[in-house]
């Protein structure tokens, strides 16, 4: 992971929403939530040397903490989302504010929309929560399904980040969380009539190991449904997607953040993700044995070039996600690139196809591609 070089105002956001995540997932006595929430308690003292309270606010859908706007990251992209989804422009802190406190306005902000409805939130003496902002007139257009899958991206994003922090802390984690995110796409699914409009959604954040997971679990989806796959079988797929790269949870974040060329040690380190991925999930219960096999081979070629070495035809799981692993990777700015056009992908896949991807596969995905783009 990238190290994080942040005013202690962005860490405390960051503190905050990973702790709104771990609630989320286990409940707000969880020792994690404790322990976040006390980092938030250091960083947030370090605001209080010179002012008895401190304001967290909304302008213009930008979030400000005093009187400094905070740099777009997705940490306050989280805190955005919570605040709105409980009708808040502003939250103030007073310097008597103590952990539990900063706990239970963590438990509040966690809260989802049901919950926000039931259980408002109310003031006590150390925290107000207010609202001064102007309402915007409710959009009546139908959602698109861009918006509903972007709707469930966003929802389950703190969850599945959360996941993939188990992850490279080598901890086991189980299928159940990964499964109730997948079931929300697949839900969206029965009821789109072009299953390929999944793909419209897919966008690039800063942290991109994860949205690409994400990314590979719509395209793999799409990928399924195209060859009529359902049930058990589909869910299965897209857990294998979203914990395709779980090996890179293992590496340096050097050599896995590194712009420029990777040496020869580097690169031998970055090869190893395949096996180091399979070798953890194989350990993780109820992870399913697809996720296991896909995370192995997913960078085996077609043709057998790739890594790691294979003698064998492979699970179709996983021809799947190198199709849609590539298609993400061209089609997705980074740092150092720009994206390709759909033009340039079909050309570059095209030409893989019978080589490095599986040529029917690839024909059928390029070929729902086209029809979308048309």
């Amino acid at each position: 992971m990238k190290p994080i070089t942040e005013s202690p105002a962005q860490q405390f956001v960051r503190s905050l929403t990973t702790a709104l995540a771990t609630i989320r997932l286990y409940d707000a006595n969880h020792p994690q939530v404790v322990n976040l929430c006390r980092q938030a308690m250091d960083q947030l003292r370090q605001q209080f040397l010179d002012t008895d309270n401190v304001t967290l606010k909304i302008i213009n859908d930008k979030l400000v903490f005093q009187d400094v706007r905070l740099t777009d990251n997705l940490s306050v992209e989280r805190l955005l989302r919570a605040m709105h989804a409980h009708d808040l422009s502003f939250i103030m802190l007073d310097a008597r504010v103590g952990l539990e406190d900063l706990v239970q306005m963590a438990e509040k902000l966690s809260r989802d929309s049901r919950q926000v409805t039931a259980q408002p939130l109310l003031p006590n003496d150390t925290i107000v929560y207010g609202n001064v902002a102007i309402r915007r007139p409710a959009q009546k257009a139908a959602p698109s399904a861009a918006s509903d899958f972007q709707a469930v991206a966003d929802e389950n994003l703190d969850k599945f980040m959360d996941i993939y922090s188990s992850i490279g802390h080598g901890k086991k984690i189980h299928a159940t969380g990964l499964g109730e995110i997948v079931q929300q796409f697949v839900s969206v699914f029965h009821d789109q009539q072009n299953v390929m409009l999944a793909l419209a959604p897919i966008r690039s954040m800063d942290e991109y190991l994860y949205t690409h997971s994400t990314n590979i679990c719509l395209l793999n989806l799409a990928q399924a449904r195209l060859l009529g796959i359902d049930g058990q079988m589909l869910n299965d797929i897209g857990i294998a997607a979203m914990l395709h790269d779980a090996g890179k949870m293992f590496i340096p974040a050097e050599v896995l953040n590194k712009q420029g060329k990777l040496d020869d040690r580097e690169w031998e380190l970055m090869r190893s993700h395949p096996r180091l991925g399979a070798q953890y999930l194989l350990n993780c219960p109820g992870i399913p044995r697809l996720a296991v096999v896909t995370a192995y081979e997913h960078h085996i070629g077609y043709d057998g070039t790739g890594y790691p070495v294979s003698f064998r035809k492979l699970n179709p799981c996983s021809y799947m996600t190198s199709i849609s692993d590539i298609y993400d990777a061209l089609r997705t700015r980074r740092t150092y690139k720009e994206p390709l056009s759909f033009d340039q992908i079909k050309s570059i896949m095209s030409d893989s196809a019978g080589k490095a991807l599986h040529p029917h596969l690839t024909h059928s995905f390029l070929t729902a591609l086209s029809k979308l783009e048309q």
